[in-house]
């Protein structure tokens, strides 16, 4: 019984629901990155114990629903954007952030990677604690790197192709919640 109480715990806790509803929604249909235009690919809420936490969008050239894709062969400009919807300790979003990098990087990935993923771990907790209204953005600027933004004020840029596409598994590889993928790659209404 405890088994069963504490899983539903931990379920309620990491609850997602992708939106269904224009109505509902903080996320813009497009945005701007490096001078392209991009187009909303998909959108879901964060709730945890049924409070409203953040929304995240992605936004790439043109709607796809194959993750590989996204993450594999394209190198045009996209965007993860989180509207924040309520506040947010710095230290439980990086706690949150490096568990869903342990479940997305292999032990060699994490080597190759090891300064860009400090890099974006340490731009993450210099940006303080979070208030609801802040919006974070992740771009990627094709020939730049990865360009950390909150509130629309540069954060930090870590350079190189690859490391934005390995980080894009947050959301779309094996995120904590299945409905974040789901909901980004455009399946809206599904769980």
């Amino acid at each position: 019984m405890a088994m069963i109480l504490r899983t539903l715990l931990v379920t309620a806790l990491f609850a997602t629901i992708p939106f269904a509803g224009a109505d509902e929604s903080t996320m813009p249909a497009a945005t701007s990155v490096d001078g392209r235009e991009l187009v909303l690919n998909g959108k879901a809420l964060r709730s945890v114990w049924g409070f409203k936490v953040y929304e995240v969008g992605l936004f790439i050239g043109e709607r796809n629903e194959d993750a590989d894709d996204i993450m594999g062969n394209d190198r045009a400009a996209k965007r993860v954007q989180m509207n924040m919807l309520r506040a947010v300790d710095k230290d439980k979003f990086v706690a949150t952030v490096r568990e869903n990098i342990d479940g997305n990087f292999s032990a060699e990935e994490k080597e190759k990677f090891a300064s860009e993923l400090d890099a974006f771990v340490s731009y993450l907790q210099n940006g303080g604690d979070i208030a609801p209204g802040q919006t974070i953005t992740i771009d990627y600027h094709p020939g730049k790197g990865t360009v950390l933004g909150l509130d629309g004020r540069h954060v930090g840029t870590i350079p190189g192709d690859d490391f934005y596409h390995r980080i894009l598994r947050l959301w779309i590889g094996k995120p904590l919640q299945d409905s974040i993928k789901t909901g980004l790659l455009g399946a809206e209404g599904e769980d």
